[in-house]
């Protein structure tokens, strides 16, 4: 019966470290992934896509009036510029449980504004956050992202991100992510 117990704990450990090592080989991927098609990215554009990636929409649902109306307000100021530095569609996070759909779908006529809404309205419901411990989750993301990419290390940045993590609160992309790819999206179901 011993023999029994320290082969299920042996396994269980083994188990533990395997989940650990996926998501860490998944946030390596994602990270390498990011900086490859959007160089001016920091480490505040990492926790912007896994926040996406682990709530999905959740932080605008008490919200939907006004995202609506900053949807028609976004799609109108942005209706002449060149949305071609970001996908159509892009995964977020290292889960990919969330897409990004560029706004250029609805400005091209691929889809109306009302079926880019109701994606968002969809991936905003209650039942989308993945678990309930986002900031362990953030801690383990950070201290990957900055083995990969240590010129992101600032100290400044990661405190606030990790204040907004406690508090399980969304962040902006960067000013340089901003500037350099004029991000225009909504999140939607994968």
């Amino acid at each position: 019966m011993r023999q029994l117990t320290e082969i299920m704990c042996i396994a269980a450990l083994l188990l533990c470290g395997c989940t650990k090592n996926k998501n860490e080989d998944a946030i390596r991927v994602m990270c390498e992934t990011m900086c490859e098609q959007y160089p001016a990215s920091t480490l505040q554009d990492v926790y912007k896509t896994c926040f996406q990636d682990f709530f999905g929409g959740k932080h605008m649902q008490a919200e939907l009036v006004m995202a609506r109306k900053y949807l028609d307000e976004e799609l109108a100021s942005c209706a002449g510029e060149d949305l071609s530095s970001m996908p159509e569609r892009e995964e977020t996070g290292f889960r990919h449980r969330f897409v990004r759909v560029n706004l250029s779908q609805v400005l091209e006529g691929k889809m109306t504004a009302d079926e880019l809404f109701n994606l968002f309205v969809d991936a905003a419901g209650d039942d989308h956050a993945y678990g309930d411990d986002w900031p362990s989750e953030w801690a383990e993301i950070e201290a990957v992202a900055l083995r990969v990419h240590p010129e992101w290390a600032d100290e400044e940045l990661q405190g606030q991100l990790r204040e907004a993590a406690s508090l399980n609160r969304a962040v902006r992309h960067s000013d340089a992510f901003r500037e350099a790819y004029h991000p225009h999206y909504r999140l939607a179901r994968r």
